[in-house]
């Protein structure tokens, strides 16, 4: 091989490697993203860190601001922060009520104690909802002496 043809091949050889290289990067900076998107601190909505905080805010009355409980009817019955519309998640029709759902209000999203908020307002950011996670749920609030209904 001529020294012209080894210069070419070794080019490409680090071109290839310096591919893969920013391939891999980039495949190792999706999984953070991805994985960042599901955590509590995601950038698609905000979090509300404690039910005291969830009042005050519930307390300013603003009214693009809707309280949404995702919790089964059997829960939401059993005790609910006044005000709180009851969209159960679990509903396998969760998904086509949420599109319903006015994209100019922010919903404030919780549940018993947070995990079906967080999965509720992954799903709602998806199709470009505003919302505002409640980290607590209800049995923080009730906790907190809160009213309940």
């Amino acid at each position: 091989m001529s020294k012209k043809t080894l210069i070419i091949v070794g080019l490409i050889f680090v071109g290839l490697a310096g591919m893969v290289f920013v391939s891999q990067s980039s495949s190792n900076q999706n999984q953070t993203t991805s994985s960042s998107n599901t955590s509590i601190n995601s950038t698609a909505f905000e979090a509300i860190s404690t039910v005291q905080d969830l009042k005050k805010r519930l307390d300013t009355k603003n009214p693009s601001d809707v309280l949404l409980d995702v919790r089964t009817p059997e829960e939401f019955s059993d005790g609910h922060i006044q005000g709180a519309i009851n969209l159960d998640m679990q509903n396998p029709n969760f998904n086509s009520q949420i599109q319903k759902l006015d994209k100019t209000k922010t919903y404030l999203v919780f549940c018993r104690s947070g995990n079906r908020a967080l999965t509720a307002s992954q799903e709602m950011s998806k199709i470009g909802l505003k919302t505002v996670y409640s980290k607590g749920g209800i049995v923080d609030w009730q906790s907190a002496g809160f009213e309940t209904i």
